[in-house]
């Protein structure tokens, strides 16, 4: 499983370096989902989701972050 963050509004996943790609085989992996959560804070990234992704796609899951204040 890898832990991805993926812009909700275009389903691009971040690469890093504020890069974005359509293919999560090349997406950062956070390995952890705090980790994924604490680095979308840290970049202050806005309408991100966090995805648990999985080797079969219809297994992944999405999960929603809060807005930041």
């Amino acid at each position: 499983m890898k832990v991805l963050l993926r812009k909700t509004n275009t389903n691009l996943y971040y690469v890093g370096n504020n890069e974005w790609t359509e293919d999560s085989r090349y997406a950062r992996d956070f390995d952890e989902v705090e980790l994924a959560i604490r680095f979308h804070k840290e970049e202050k990234l806005t309408g991100v989701e966090v995805v648990l992704s999985y080797d079969d796609p219809f297994c992944n899951v999405a999960l929603p972050i809060q807005p930041l204040h």
